[in-house]
């Protein structure tokens, strides 16, 4: 069988086509018409739906197979998840909707454009890189007016998400798509594939790390390290024109300058670990206790800001409910619950534009036990669990902080249950340390326990787009 030949799946192996969840009716003022977001929580994993979801936003574009693809952005109000609908229609009237294997994924976004990763939607499953295409999608001003653009196939492994950005150029409709990829030959050596818009084709160049490196002395790998190399990247910041490949253990590496022709990086070491984390520091993922984001106001990056949880002993959560046993054998297994623990997380802030390590500076702690429920709105939108909403607070598994780009909101996903498929988006306001903001999630995509949402500001543009805040939602709810 030639490579580029799909191979035939099972229909299990394939991806239910998902109506997305209707948006909320306080999202509005009634009329349609919503206060602008000037960024919201972007789920990364598309919808794919059975029906062509159709607003302002809505772009048209064909995969390198030579099928329709329509995309179109929903909006709503943190904390509640925007999203991506896809949709490729079969040929010919009333033949449904491709499905695929796995999402398609929003893969960044940096002002008014966002970088996405599409499979081929034939239901087969492509052999190597061709397996998926990249789009890149632009808001501009006016219905119908933004742009799908299909990539040339950049011939590598598909990116992790985690280490891509797309970086808007200031002054024009420029863009650059930059990967930062570790070498095998050396542990601080690195090459940045990188795709300009100007030029049109994908581009490989080794890059050097520039003097000082701190990190190693600032914070050295500890010998109870799972994870033993120099930086690996889980997370992509934009400071304006720079991108920053952030290691959400030790240290952002900065490039001022991808299309330079010798582009070098900045080594700058995030703040030490709370004394009660450093047996833990450096083992296993970092997402579920540590975030950092940019802070944009009017359009300009202003700081850095980076959050670490501690935890403490806490209550229990209620006991799961179980299903039956399937075999004999597991009746006598007893799954360990969870404990909620107390939790507390501290946020630091570093201007823009970056100096040194020494230029963190803790800015403010918020502890559950301090934060106050006086709305009753928010309230009902907990789970019932204690006696009052704050002892609900307490008793919630809660980890993955993910700090708004306004800068005075932190959000955490929480679940009864770590095992849950029923999870919420909590908002907390780091200057009152009141919560601000309740959403349950749509458990058929968000089901385990991981964050699946990113910070954005292409809500700005997609506003200016349509014009108002659709819900488009109602168009394809039957």
């Amino acid at each position: 069988m030639d490579d580029d030949e799909p191979i035939p799946l099972d229909d299990d192996l394939l991806l239910p086509l998902l109506f997305s969840p209707p948006l909320p009716a306080d999202d509005d003022d009634g009329g349609g018409v919503s206060p602008t977001p000037s960024w919201v929580y972007l789920d990364a994993s598309a919808y794919v739906s059975p029906d062509a979801v159709s607003n302002a936003t809505t772009a048209v574009s064909t995969t390198t197979t030579g099928v329709r693809i329509h995309v179109s952005f929903c909006l709503a109000r943190p904390p509640r998840l925007s999203y991506l609908c896809v949709h490729c229609p079969r040929p010919g009237d009333g033949e449904g909707a491709y499905r695929f294997t796995v999402d398609p994924q929003v893969l960044g976004t940096h002002t008014n454009v966002a970088l996405l990763r599409v499979p081929h939607p034939n239901d087969g499953l492509h052999r190597g890189i061709k397996s998926y295409d990249y789009f890149v999608y632009t808001a501009r001003p006016g219905p119908g007016a933004s742009s799908l653009r299909l990539l040339p196939n950049p011939r590598v492994s598909p990116f992790r998400n985690e280490e891509v950005a797309i970086v808007r150029c200031s002054g024009g409709a420029r863009y650059v798509i930059a990967c930062l990829m570790p070498t095998i030959r050396r542990p601080m050596e690195f090459k940045i594939r990188r795709f300009d818009s100007d030029v049109g084709r994908w581009k490989s160049t080794a890059v050097s790390i520039s003097e000082p490196v701190e990190r190693d002395r600032v914070l050295p790998i500890p010998d109870t390290a799972s994870q033993v190399v120099f930086h690996c990247t889980t997370k992509v910041i934009t400071l304006g024109g720079t991108i920053g490949w952030v290691d959400l253990w030790r240290g952002i590496l900065l490039c001022d300058d991808v299309l330079d022709q010798h582009p070098v990086l900045r080594d700058l070491p995030l703040p030490k670990p709370a004394r009660s984390n450093r047996k833990s520091f450096c083992r296993g993922p970092p997402h579920h206790y540590r975030d950092i984001t940019v802070v944009v106001q009017d359009s300009v990056p202003t700081c850095i800001k980076y959050v670490e949880m501690e935890t403490r002993p806490g209550d229990r959560p209620p006991p799961r409910q179980r299903q039956p046993p399937q075999h004999s054998d597991d009746s006598d297994s007893d799954e360990e619950e969870d404990v909620a623990y107390y939790w507390k997380a501290n946020i630091w802030s570093m201007p823009i534009p970056v100096g040194s390590w020494e230029d963190w500076q803790m800015e403010c702690t918020v502890d559950v036990t301090d934060i106050a429920v006086d709305n009753v709105r928010f309230s009902e939108l907990l789970p019932k669990i204690g006696n009052d909403p704050e002892e609900t607070l307490r008793r919630l598994v809660t980890g993955f902080p993910t700090l708004g780009m306004d800068g005075d909101v932190i959000s955490f996903l929480s679940k009864i249950n770590r095992l849950d498929d029923k999870g919420w988006v909590i908002s907390v306001d780091l200057r009152s340390k009141t919560l601000q903001g309740v959403a349950e999630l749509d458990e058929r995509k968000n089901f385990l326990f991981k964050r699946y949402y990113n910070t954005s500001e292409i809500s700005k543009y997609l506003i200016k787009a349509t014009g108002l805040f659709y819900n488009c939602c109602t168009i394809i709810v039957k």
